[in-house]
């Protein structure tokens, strides 16, 4: 103890630091942040040539996500590490930052299909240092465990977008596309800071655990509008009804590769981090208490209204971009729907129950990765030969581009939920573990509103392929002739839908052994977690640093 100068005690606080295996741990994460200074620095060799700083960052995701799969070993799925109690690594996070790293990798080869000769030179390296720190934020996103760490992460995912929605300064459409985005995203984040400040006046923390805990002890009024607000903000990212306004305009502005990256990556990011704070809700409680089950009915609303939604405003969409917007809407309200059933987990008596719902939304994650990626690819590929969005300018490419055609119409089919593909089998998957959870009411009221969707859906996904194949061409539009990387960027994903559908078992079981999460974790425990056996009892846990 120290003496303060007016005479009272200081206590001094001794500080800990991270050991070489925790910081293994977080190595994905550190690797994107030295590919942002690299890339940033590479132009100091040579400015005149985008390749630098091109190959720099495919290169720091390529060492981000073999440090990411370095950690993922299904003899040790059951484990999790809570790293300065604010952020949780863990098989489920884990994952996710292996899709999400991989889906980045190819966005870099989107960006050198479909915009690399419009970007300015000098522009490259500040295109890659955005990209690359919109992944950051993200994989941050999936393990946040503290409201700081939460809306920092949050923060990190959205200031990139931002930039990256404007990137194409020279067009109007696109800087007005940004300026809604910056709009929208600062007041949500602005509404999402207050509702955590209403949270730590309430609940005297900052902790995602012990604002769970007091929570299940006494909610009081205060404390629900805290949390209404902070919802907010994942509302926001994951585009879901009445905060959806801005994604179409943003998706129609910005450039085939950004509308991409924010179609699945930003939406998978807030799904995660969705879940793992009703996980976190749900584990507050014992068997059959019923203390949150208003927030899943509210989380389980806001899913089936967002899917409606989006779905209904789809239908008279002409530009490729626009539905493909309202497309991913009403899929992110699948998955919310999904979620929302995590908060219910701990109720059941069958513990694998909460393992089969989280395969289930990764798996749904991996394949909707897939599918829009194909999509856009196509899209982009049609946009750059013939200069249009517009799926009317699609007329007889059945003629012009038949594998284009063929193409296009297994990404959109598997959008939809056409047996033997991908998006049938994901959508199969989650509806069972939905019924299996909800109960017989609520489960087969969510699987009701899944079908209807679906069924809904298929109008506007026929149309495109309606002008493709059905619609003669009364202009003699040229053909069009991809380029090896999109041909073979589109192949691969056709591959990957033609075998999640029709050999669904063999992926599913691969993702249900790195879903698990927390795996007996408590709020004041960190370091390995052996399930069944108690955290003071395990060699090398160590205390809660707070």
């Amino acid at each position: 103890m120290q003496r303060h100068p007016s005479g009272r005690k200081r206590q001094q606080v001794a500080l800990e630091l991270p050991t070489w295996d925790e910081l293994f741990l977080i190595m994905p994460e550190i690797c994107l942040v030295l590919g942002m200074c690299a890339v940033i620095l590479v132009p100091f060799i040579n400015r005149r040539s985008d390749a630098w700083p091109t190959f720099t960052a495919f290169g720091f995701l390529v060492m981000a996500l073999g440090f990411a799969l370095a950690t993922l070993d299904p003899g040790q799925s059951a484990w999790a590490y809570e790293a300065f109690n604010v952020l949780v690594v863990d098989p489920f996070s884990q994952f996710f930052k292996v899709m999400l790293i991989l889906f980045t990798l190819f966005i870099i080869i989107l960006w050198m299909i479909a915009t690399r000769h419009e970007t300015h030179v000098y522009d490259a390296p500040d295109f890659h240092c955005l990209l690359l720190g919109a992944t950051f934020g993200m994989a941050l996103m999936a393990s946040a465990n503290h409201l700081l760490m939460i809306f920092i992460a949050t923060e990190m995912a959205s200031l990139p977008s931002f930039a990256l929605a404007g990137f194409r300064k020279r067009h109007r459409v696109s800087s007005e596309s940004s300026l809604k985005y910056v709009i929208f995203g600062t007041a949500a984040s602005a509404i999402m800071l207050y509702g955590m400040s209403l949270i730590y006046g309430t609940t005297g923390s900052l902790a995602l655990t012990t604002v769970a805990s007091r929570a299940a002890a006494d909610v009081s009024p205060l404390l629900v509008v805290g949390l209404i607000a902070m919802f907010v903000g994942i509302a926001f990212k994951l585009s879901a009804v009445p905060l959806h306004f801005w994604c179409p305009d943003v998706f129609e502005g910005a450039a085939f590769e950004v509308t991409t990256f924010l179609s699945v990556a930003s939406k998978g990011a807030a799904v995660a981090l969705l879940v793992r704070i009703l996980f976190v809700f749900g584990g507050m409680l014992g068997p059959g208490d019923s203390g949150f089950v208003g927030l899943a009915v509210g989380v389980a609303i806001l899913g089936g209204v967002t899917a409606t939604w989006g779905n209904l405003l789809a239908y008279h969409q002409t530009n490729i971009k626009r539905l493909l917007a309202y497309s991913s809407i009403a899929h992110a309200g699948y998955m919310i729907m999904a979620a929302s059933l995590m908060v219910l987990v701990r109720n059941q008596s069958d513990p694998t129950l909460g393992l089969s719902l989280r395969s289930a939304l990764l798996f749904y994650l991996l394949v909707y990765m897939f599918m829009n990626l194909g999509a856009f690819t196509v899209a982009a590929t049609i946009q750059r030969c013939t200069g249009s969005e517009d799926i009317r300018d699609y007329a007889a490419l059945a003629r012009r581009a038949p594998h284009l055609t063929m193409l296009m119409c297994l990404f959109l089919l598997s959008l939809f939920g056409m047996p033997g593909l991908g998006g049938f089998m994901s959508k199969i998957y989650l509806m069972k573990a939905m019924a299996d959870i909800g109960g017989t009411t609520a489960g087969l009221a969510l699987v009701a509103v899944v079908l209807a969707n679906t069924l809904m859906s298929l109008y506007y996904y026929m149309r495109p392929i309606y002008y493709m194949v059905l619609v003669p061409d009364t202009e003699d539009r040229p053909r069009i002739a991809p380029q090896a990387a999109g041909l073979a960027t589109m192949l691969l994903c056709a591959v990957a839908l033609v075998w999640t559908g029709l050999r669904p078992n063999s992926i599913q079981q691969k993702v249900a052994d790195y879903s698990h999460m927390f795996s007996g974790a408590t709020p004041q425990t960190l370091g390995r977690i052996q399930p069944g056996v108690r955290p003071a009892d395990q060699e090398g846990v160590r205390p809660d640093r707070s």
